[in-house]
């Protein structure tokens, strides 16, 4: 409210006429129903006249190439594009999977234990010793020993047929890559 009486105040200091001006009546006055009556009024003076309004044509239907060309337009074409999309990727969720777990090709293959035996040892780092504790009985599970087996041992856990063999520099390599935690673990 104070800048409104500011402005008025500036006003009157700047240019009083123009104050009169807006206070006054300008003279522009709309009668009326002037609006309500505006079109019936145009078309009657249309009609006193003799004018004949031309009835609108129907919209010409597009071509085929006009419609797409209308696809090229950035919002239609990003909205194509995403409906495609979703199309796509429901027919790919939708469609029947095929079995992978029974092959023929595979089932007619044999491996024979020297095979698995050269795998399982060619690939030994790979393996979990969760994984062989698994599979091989308490009693058949290889001692480690850095000395040459010898052939009078009286213990069956580091018999020669059960005894794994690690060179020095694989040992040093394995308690490199230790930590800290699994060294505690080994001493106790």
């Amino acid at each position: 409210m104070k800048d409104k009486d500011r402005l008025n105040k500036e006003l009157d200091e700047l240019a009083p006429f123009l104050k009169s001006l807006r206070q006054g009546d300008d003279g522009h006055r709309v009668p009326p129903q002037y609006f309500e009556n505006l079109e019936s009024e145009v078309f009657s003076h249309l009609d006193a006249i003799g004018a004949k309004r031309k009835p609108l044509a129907a919209a010409p239907r597009p071509s085929l190439w006009q419609w797409l060309q209308s696809l090229w337009q950035p919002r239609a074409a990003l909205a194509f594009a995403g409906v495609l999309v979703l199309a796509l990727a429901a027919w790919w969720y939708f469609q029947p999977k095929a079995d992978y777990a029974f092959s023929p090709e595979l089932a007619n293959v044999s491996i024979t234990p020297e095979d698995a035996e050269i795998y399982l040892m060619d690939n030994l780092m790979e393996l979990d010793p969760e994984q062989i504790a698994a599979v091989l009985p308490g009693e058949n599970l290889p001692g480690i020993t850095l000395d040459p087996p010898s052939g009078n041992s009286s213990d069956t856990r580091n018999s020669p047929a059960t005894t794994l063999e690690i060179a020095p520099e694989d040992l040093e390599d394995l308690l490199r890559d230790m930590t800290d935690e699994e060294l505690k673990n080994l001493l106790l």
